[in-house]
């Protein structure tokens, strides 16, 4: 476990964090070219974001390295954001799990048939895994996270690797796969979304979400993390499956970037969406981080999110 001063640096506000990074070119489109939305932080510290000129893509700037990235994930996350101080996932996340994972197989039910591969990418506790499998699917899970992937394991009996690159699965090889809330944690989403989709069958589909940085309902400084690097709305996260030869499923409904995609024969477009960086310059533009703690609107949904994570650990459904 790292060390307090480590945690420290990661919660003490009006500070940076403990990382050096560098820039990078836009990975969905490859401009270099952006504007600055936000140089703060849900935690009030400083953290620049910028959006692509191009596509509109939001991405932190300067980037973590991948050994930044790596280090943070393997030792530090869980704990970092979800409190799991003590090597496996707290009560709050495996009941948040097991509610999304039994909502998801259903959704999927038209697919998950007896027999039908199924890749979980970024599986977690493995609450996915143990719902397709329950279905008599072949069902496998990928977590860099080795708390989590060996509790997925240990308490559900699944099959768990730690990570998979091009060549450890052939090309159509699953009827599902699905990505949930981790697209956003990866240097290269896109290049990402392009394997998974080489993975799955012509016919497949592909459930993916990440969360939606265009949403109302909380202040816009909320919706930028450390530990998400990449920040989508609709229109880049279609574009980003476009670019990977996938499109909205037309039989499944969807929640803004909460998608059902299908493989498609269409022709590629072009990686960009004109004048969206600067609309989301305007729109996710944060207040002040000492005039939003004068303020005092940080308390209300502090309060709120502590008020449901005490419901989720302790009241049964």
């Amino acid at each position: 476990m790292p060390s307090p001063r480590y945690f420290l640096n990661h919660f003490m506000p009006f500070t940076g964090y403990p990382y050096t990074g560098g820039p990078t070119a836009c990975n969905l489109c490859g401009s270099a070219d952006s504007v600055t939305i936000a140089e703060s932080d849900r935690r009030l510290k400083r953290l620049t974001s910028v959006a692509c000129t191009q596509c509109g893509l939001i991405r932190t700037d300067p980037m973590p390295t991948p050994a930044e990235l790596s280090a943070y994930y393997a030792d530090a996350y869980r704990a970092d954001y979800q409190l799991a101080f003590a090597g496996g996932p707290p009560r709050v996340h495996l009941k948040r799990s097991a509610r999304e994972a039994a909502g998801r197989a259903e959704l999927l039910a038209p697919k998950l048939k007896p027999g039908a591969r199924v890749l979980d990418f970024g599986s977690g506790s493995g609450e996915f895994l143990a719902e397709a499998r329950a279905r008599g699917c072949e069902a496998i899970g990928i977590e860099p996270g080795r708390d989590y992937a060996n509790y997925a394991r240990t308490h559900h009996g699944v099959e768990v690797l730690d990570d998979a690159g091009d060549e450890r699965f052939p090309e159509g090889h699953f009827d599902v796969v699905t990505t949930r809330h981790v697209l956003e944690h990866l240097r290269d989403p896109a290049d990402v979304m392009e394997r998974l989709s080489r993975w799955l069958k012509p016919d497949g589909v592909l459930f993916a979400a990440v969360p939606d940085m265009a949403t109302t309902g909380k202040p816009p400084h909320e919706r930028f993390h450390f530990a998400h690097v990449h920040g989508f709305v609709r229109e880049t996260f279609d574009l980003m499956a476009r670019r990977a030869g996938l499109v909205p499923h037309p039989d499944y409904p969807r929640e803004d970037t909460t998608v059902v995609y299908a493989k498609t024969d269409a022709p590629p477009v072009a990686l960009a969406c004109p004048g969206l960086a600067r609309r989301l310059a305007v729109e996710l533009k944060p207040t002040p981080p000492v005039v939003f703690l004068v303020s005092g609107a940080w308390l209300w949904p502090m309060l709120r999110r502590n008020a449901k994570a005490v419901r989720d650990t302790f009241v049964s459904r």
